[in-house]
């Protein structure tokens, strides 16, 4: 289900996807971004995510379970501007009546801040996705 997902167009098939499956108490927690909590900030989180990184891409590695968490490693490639990005990531998924009821990301930023630092026109882009509102799309 999450590499069915990640492989859709983003944000809304993507968000289509995944939101169902989101406890309405859920908390998501990811580098570089604050932390969300119920479907509606969540959804906003991707959506900055997209507009930071619009063509993310993310491939399965791994993944395991050990009683309500369920944890998928990944790698993921993306551009920012002209600049190629790679970075791998660790999702963490606590799983309470059949819903996502906690997300956390394990991952380095690096990568991402130096692909924004060494490319000003960038600059833009992040600020957008750093936005405290972005306006929800059908």
């Amino acid at each position: 289900m999450f590499a069915e997902g990640w492989a859709l167009p983003k944000p809304d098939a993507f968000l289509a996807h995944f939101l169902p499956v989101i406890g309405a108490d859920a908390t998501f927690r990811q580098p570089m971004f604050p932390d969300a909590h119920g479907p509606a900030e969540i959804e906003q989180m991707f959506r900055r995510l997209f507009v930071l990184l619009p063509h993310l891409n993310v491939t399965v590695r791994r993944s395991a379970i050990a009683g309500d968490a369920v944890f998928i490693e990944s790698g993921c490639t993306a551009t920012l501007g002209r600049a190629a990005v790679r970075f791998g990531v660790c999702d963490r998924f606590l799983i309470r009546d059949g819903k996502v009821a906690e997300r956390r990301a394990f991952s380095d930023p690096l990568p991402v801040l130096l692909a924004v630092l060494a490319h000003p026109a960038n600059w833009p882009r992040v600020i957008r996705a750093r936005a405290s509102r972005m306006p929800a799309q059908s």
